[in-house]
């Protein structure tokens, strides 16, 4: 369906806000074309891999968060969302999900393209940081994506959400990705609950990531780093 159809077709559902408003065509219409080409990169409209679709979704917070016009605090609004999942590319979230799983249609932190600009603009390191600008973005697994973006009490602070995609990552590398998911739950709990006792996000940033390495620490304690458990297990490095 073409996009003035679309906005035609669906018009009786589409409303503003009191304050007014209105759709940008040109921005709609960029959003789909975008969108539409980084998912035809990942097998759209084929049926796609778990890698494909990470692939996608990776590419996707890229743009969505890079964009300028995206930037806006309107973005927080989640029927924004909703609009762009269910009229403006609702094949891509029946792609990437399916027609039955209504989270990824409705606005949220499980709606399909909210919760990859949200981690696009919480992960991005900004340009100065030059080739690590998605080292975050592109490191994480998809359970510490989750981990950290459906808690509001991470979520809601960007540079407690850093941290703890930095100390996820430092934990990989020592003890590998494999043994990650049990580990990142510990380590949410135990920084959930230190943060009842001292505000983290009121930290210096030292600290903090001071913090966030005391927990990883502890919630993998008694794991073998990667080198002695190939040693012991007779595997290379």
């Amino acid at each position: 369906m073409e996009l003035d159809r679309r906005l035609t077709e669906y018009e009786a559902w589409i409303w503003y806000a009191p304050s007014g408003g209105s759709v940008s065509p040109e921005l709609v219409a960029e959003i789909q074309a975008k969108m539409t080409a980084i998912a035809k990169r990942h097998g759209y409209p084929g049926r796609a891999s778990d890698r494909q679709k990470s692939a996608f979704d990776v590419e996707a917070a890229k743009w969505l968060a890079g964009h300028p016009q995206l930037a806006s605090p309107e973005l927080l609004r989640d029927d924004l969302w909703a609009f762009l999942s269910c009229i403006m590319l609702q094949e891509l979230v029946v792609w990437r999900y399916s027609a039955r799983q209504r989270a990824r249609f409705a606005g949220g932190v499980r709606n399909t393209f909210q919760r990859l600009w949200m981690r696009g603009r919480t992960l991005d390191l900004g340009e100065m940081a030059g080739a690590r600008r998605w080292h975050l973005l592109e490191g994480l697994s998809e359970d510490a994506m989750v981990q950290i973006f459906e808690r509001a009490s991470i979520a809601s602070d960007a540079r407690l959400a850093r941290a703890i995609a930095t100390g996820w990552l430092n934990t990989a590398d020592r003890i590998g990705r494999e043994r990650m998911e049990d580990v990142m739950r510990r380590a949410t709990k135990l920084l959930r609950l230190r943060n009842q006792i001292i505000d983290l996000t009121f930290l210096p940033t030292e600290d903090l990531g001071q913090e966030v390495e005391r927990a990883f620490t502890r919630s993998s304690e008694g794991i073998p780093q990667r080198e002695d458990f190939a040693a012991a297990s007779g595997r290379g490095p």
